[in-house]
């Protein structure tokens, strides 16, 4: 059964005329699932020469944040003036305009990857290619950490959803599902968040 296509708005128009601070998914924190799970498996202890990779990077805070912890972090946005912006909050961080479906970053790149919204505004007949990208630039047992909206998300408006299963579906023949967790997208300005799925896998 096909998905009711979605609304997805243009990015680079979006971020060169809004305040990014006014954003749904705007969070000037280090995302609270993504901070469980570095502690869960105390890979704050040992970060030195590991890269991560902030993809969909909109407000830059994310990368700003892993940046702090001591990552090395390469952060890409399809927008330009995303990281137009983000670029003036750090200059820690390497911000770089860079679609991840035709990413020019190089093979076997990254320890990690997070990612906190690009996927689930992918259309269902590029989410192979997404799949592939990620799995090339990754390390071998690199982890990816997947947020996205949930199917039990109700609201009209918003990307695609996805269950568990679904996600299994498309990650599993090339990242082993270490764990999918039912959660939100807890920020700054929504009063009632968007209910997500926060995945854990690690490239096979």
């Amino acid at each position: 059964m096909s998905e009711p296509p979605r609304s997805i708005p243009d990015w680079n128009m979006l971020y060169k005329y809004e305040d990014v601070t006014t954003m749904l998914w705007y969070n000037k924190n280090l995302d609270f699932n993504l901070k469980e799970e570095l502690d869960k498996r105390n890979i704050l202890a040992n970060i030195h020469g590991y890269k991560f990779l902030d993809v969909g990077t909109g407000p830059g805070t994310q990368a700003i944040q892993l940046s702090s912890l001591g990552f090395d972090v390469i952060s890409i946005d399809i927008s330009e003036y995303a990281i137009e912006k983000a670029k003036i909050l750090s200059d820690k961080v390497n911000f770089i305009v860079d679609d991840i479906l035709n990413s020019k970053l190089r093979k076997e790149e990254f320890d990690y990857i997070f990612d906190r919204g690009c996927f689930h505004g992918i259309s269902p007949d590029d989410r192979n290619r997404y799949v592939a990208k990620v799995k090339d630039i990754i390390k071998k047992e690199g982890i990816l950490f997947l947020k996205c909206f949930s199917e039990k998300e109700l609201r009209e408006e918003g990307p695609y959803r996805f269950s568990p299963d679904k996600i299994k579906k498309i990650f599993g023949s090339d990242f082993e599902i270490l764990s999918i967790k039912e959660t939100d997208y807890s920020g700054d300005v929504d009063p009632v968040p968007p209910k997500a799925l926060f995945v854990v896998m690690k490239k096979k």
